[in-house]
């Protein structure tokens, strides 16, 4: 399995510890269909019915940016846009239209990235009708051999390509550009940004965009792949009849470009005029790791795999030691499928500068001179061990999407699939020789400390006191020379959660709900509970739970600590355990639960396989009767905070969305401005359980929601005892609060005050009335904002050329009292903002007063509305979802989802008019927000 992670405004690709998300998937597995066809284009096929009547369809590319001659740069980016914009059996804008009117909706179910070395494009498209899979099929066949690229088509998208490049600048730039320059070390990759030269962009000729792909999206460089709901000998005779006849130039080769190790330390200070934090990276480049193919590689990967897991605990552990930076991180992962980079970055203390980076720098020593104890290596085996073992004999099915990461694995990076059975022996094979010599060992080979590049980033105000690189250097050497004391932790093991058993209450009423296919128990202590059967076979027992309240029924003297509540009573443990106590009888086992208080509600969240499902009952009794505030841990947090906010530096930008939110909302203490003085004055330690008590406490009017195939007996007998057995009583958890009265207005509220080139706009509106039912009230909204979304991303982005993107984003409430807001929003070139602006509002007004004009959009989305539902009601969480937000808004019935066909098919397109007419046009509020960038802010 893969997970992608953001680091520096990059997308990495992290190799994560449970190589395969499903059992029975190596290349020799019979369902999986590998092959390649005459003109060398490969061709992989897996079923998989989960979700059902659902496929995933990609067409890879071994081509990106890198690729591009002095005068196609960009246009890999280009290319991947102009594939929606014509293809042979879907000219100009019909591609779209035609995925859009059998339910796709652009952008979740239809979309496309080009990277440096890769170009992917994504379907995820219904396939109960075997016409419809074979157009899709026919769709990926025209991206790889049958774009138009029309030359009219071409000049329409150089608006939205060079709108595309305004939106990706930030404030920041200065620093992310810096930071990827020095990951690209004076390569080719350097020199072919994917957004490329904005000159190439307005002016290259069509010639340069078709030689690139007609050179590139050669057969032998591309493979599609298919996962889902689909017939294989249907879907592999398509291949071959709409792939094989793809030309393809034998002769033509991908040149391999490297990024070159660095061959010594360097030292870079960057100071940026915009900047609102310092950090310092310390950065290395080295050979990208072998495919994990056999047991010999699969012994390195597990190596490095923990030693990952093992410096993320240490720094974790590490943070309760109070020390003088503000967070740090030591990862070591693939890079754009070309390298393995080592980064190590800690974000200094203003305050503290130097301090932060000699802590940093002691704690990188401590592991490098004495490695891990072995406390840690067993706990992150046995943790690794269990989970994987877990996942073997787990019968969840895996998700579509899933599967097709381990196809995208063995494509770009060689990589098997390989499965967890297989894993799971390698596993047992190879763990007893990763020691904690070992470990010390692969760590300190891959710090060299005679080629880290050392990145120092900061702001004018705190460079001045930040030490020089010559300090930075003898900080580092000097450590490297002395003797640093070793870790030390000690844990008091703990062999049960509960030292008494809880005293269980009595069922008092059973229901069944055939609706939601549920039982609804109600036990004596004035819980509820509802038990679901899982929609598909799993081992597993979620539980969530609710009750209305949350902040908006405190006191506004505790409403600051309710946002502290749940996180210092997690990080103080529970009962008679520790912290780290309880974090070691947990570890290797599956169970786990939050607790959460937001504004309208307080709640719980969790999870456990079935064999760790008592643990997980006891787990929440235990955190639910018996919380605890460490007094040290309540302090580091509390003193933390009011550093960050003491150190925050406030920009424009922060002061104008202040603004706006209380012109919005009005100015009361749940949306002021917190600062050092606020939480030195009312974040206590002796109201953190006053204030978890009044949340939780006792469970009367508590409603969980469980999703399990458990024996019924014996969930039975955990539900009395454990949640049965939590406190009853009286509670009043009431809202209190009321908001401020905001006085209608329509206005327009512009700064220049943003540190990016681009301006953004958001249109607001805003009531204080639901004229109807909660749930068809936000169907329509959904749907009122599909429509609008479609609108003016044909007019603003398609027509004009002036955006990239515009959201459309509308929510509702109740409570404590009805409110809704609708927003459109989009980035673009200051000069068009109010042409934009009335462009938008054109849309507004002709859909209000014109259903006719949406008809057809109406229609898709309707289409695409009910191919959700089928897919979201396979997923178990969505019916958690459903069950928690019927019963928290008081609807008196259980009959949404059953009629939501007859619910979404009356809903006319007059409603959604009525609809925009009432938010948009009549609304009580209407803020025109633009946010500009400040004189003298560079285009460039």
């Amino acid at each position: 399995m893969i997970r992608k992670v953001r680091l520096g405004g990059l997308l990495l690709v992290l190799a994560v510890p449970i190589m395969s998300s499903w059992v029975s998937g190596n290349p020799e597995d019979p369902k999986l269909i590998k092959g390649k066809l005459k003109n060398g284009m490969t061709y992989y096929i897996y079923p998989n019915d989960f979700p059902k009547n659902e496929a995933v369809y990609r067409l890879f590319v071994k081509s990106g940016s890198v690729l591009e001659n002095e005068k196609q740069r960009g246009l890999a980016h280009f290319l991947e846009h102009m594939a929606f914009n014509g293809t042979t059996h879907f000219p100009n804008e019909t591609l779209i239209r035609y995925l859009e009117s059998n339910g796709a909706k652009f952008g979740k179910d239809v979309n496309a990235h080009t990277s440096y070395n890769e170009t992917v494009y994504k379907l995820q498209l219904p396939t109960s009708d075997s016409k419809f899979v074979d157009q899709t099929m026919t769709i990926i066949s025209d991206w790889a051999g049958g774009l138009t690229l029309d030359s009219t088509e071409i000049e329409q998208e150089r608006g939205v390509i060079m709108s595309e490049w305004f939106s990706t600048k930030k404030a920041n730039e200065v620093v992310q550009q810096a930071f990827l320059s020095k990951l690209l070390n004076g390569s080719r990759f350097a020199e072919r940004k994917v957004i490329g030269d904005t000159a190439v962009i307005k002016n290259f000729k069509r010639q340069e965009i078709v030689d690139y792909y007609h050179q590139w999206y050669d057969p032998q460089f591309m493979a599609v792949a298919v996962v889902g709901d689909v017939s294989v000998p249907e879907i592999e005779a398509m291949i071959h009849a709409k792939f094989e006849g793809i030309p393809s130039k034998r002769g033509n080769k991908i040149p391999t470009y490297d990024i070159p190790n660095y061959r010594t330390r360097s030292f870079e200070r960057i100071v940026d005029p915009e900047g609102t934090k310092a950090d310092l990276s310390l950065i290395q480049l080295f050979k990208k790791d072998s495919p994990v193919n056999t047991e010999k590689d699969y012994e390195s990967y597990l190596r490095r795999s923990l030693l990952n897991q093992l410096i993320k605990r240490r720094l974790s552990n590490l943070t309760f030691d109070n020390p003088a930076y503000k967070s740090a991180s030591v990862q070591f992962s693939g890079f754009l499928n070309t390298k393995k980079i080592g980064l190590a970055s800690v974000q200094i203390n203003p305050e503290q500068p130097e301090k932060s980076i000699i802590d940093f720098a002691v704690h990188l020593e401590q592991m490098l001179q004495h490695g891990f104890l072995d406390t840690e290596i067993e706990a992150v085996k046995t943790s690794y061990g269990r989970a994987l073992q877990r996942k073997l004999e787990r019968k969840a099915p895996v998700a579509s999407t899933s599967l097709m990461d381990e196809i995208y694995n063995d494509f770009y990076k060689d990589q098997k699939m390989i499965s967890t059975a297989s894993e799971y022996e390698w596993y047992k094979a190879t763990v007893d020789r990763v020691d904690a010599q070992s470990l010390r060992k692969e760590l300190r080979s891959l710090m060299q400390p005679k080629r880290i590049q050392y990145q120092l980033t900061s702001y004018p105000k705190v460079d001045p006191i930040l030490p020089s690189q010559e300090r930075i250097y003898t900080i580092f050497d000097s450590l490297g020379k002395a003797k640093v004391l070793p870790y030390h932790l000690a844990v008091q093991e703990h062999d049960q959660l509960l030292e008494e058993t809880p005293v269980a209450s009595t069922l008092i009423a059973t229901t069944l709900v055939p609706e939601i296919k549920s039982t609804v128990y109600e036990l004596s202590n004035g819980v509820r509970v509802i038990v679901k059967k899982p929609e598909v076979r799993d081992s597993k027992l979620t539980i969530t739970g609710f009750r209305k309240g949350g902040m908006y029924a405190l006191d506004s003297a505790d409403y600051l600590t309710a946002q502290y509540a749940t996180n210092v009573a997690a990080l103080s443990g529970a009962g008679t355990l520790s912290r780290e106590s309880l974090a070691q009888y947990l570890n290797g086992k599956s169970a786990s639960m939050r607790f959460l208080i937001d504004k309208t509600r307080s709640g719980v969240a969790g999870s456990a396989d079935l064999k760790d499902a008592e643990t997980l009952f006891q787990l929440l009794y235990l955190r639910w009767t018996s919380p605890r505030v460490d007094s040290k841990n309540f302090n580091l947090i509390k003193e933390k905070a009011k550093e960050s906010y003491r150190t925050a530096i406030k920009t424009d930008a922060n002061i104008y969305q202040l603004e706006l939110g209380q012109m919005l909302n009005g100015s009361d203490y749940t949306n002021r401005e917190i600062n050092e003085s606020i939480i030195e004055n009312e974040l206590h330690a002796s109201r953190i359980l006053p204030v978890f008590n009044k949340m939780y406490g006792n469970a009367n009017g508590y409603t969980f929601v469980l999703s399990t195939d458990l024996d019924e007996d014996v969930l039975k007998e955990l539900v009395l005892t454990y949640l049965g057995g939590l406190p009853s009583g009286s509670v009043d958890t009431s809202y209190v609060y009321e908001r401020p009265v905001v006085p209608r207005q329509t206005l327009r509220f512009e700064r220049a005050v943003s540190d990016s080139p681009k301006a953004t706009v958001s249109l607001i509106t805003q009531k204080n009335t639901i004229s109807e039912p909660i749930e068809v009230y936000n169907l329509k909204s959904d749907i009122l904002s599909a429509v609008l979304r479609m609108k003016l991303q044909a007019t603003l982005r398609e027509r004009m050329g002036m955006i990239y993107s515009a959201g459309v984003s509308a929510s509702a409430t109740p409570y404590p009292d009805a409110l809704s807001r609708q927003s459109i929003s989009f980035n673009c070139d200051p000069k068009n903002v109010e042409v934009l602006i009335e462009a938008a509002q054109q849309e507004l007004a002709k859909v209000a007063s014109d259903p006719s004009s949406f008809e057809k959009e109406l229609a898709d989305i309707k289409s695409n509305q009910l191919k959700e539902m089928a897919i979201n009601k396979q997923k178990d969480s969505f019916w958690s979802t459903y069950i928690r937000n019927t019963l928290f808004y008081g609807i008196d019935n259980w009959n949404y989802i059953g009629d939501f066909d007859h619910i979404l098919n009356s809903i006319t397109a007059q409603d959604i008019a009525d609809l925009c007419k009432a938010d948009y046009i009549d609304s009580q509020i209407s803020i025109q927000a633009v946010m500009l960038p400040k004189e003298g802010i560079s285009k460039k």
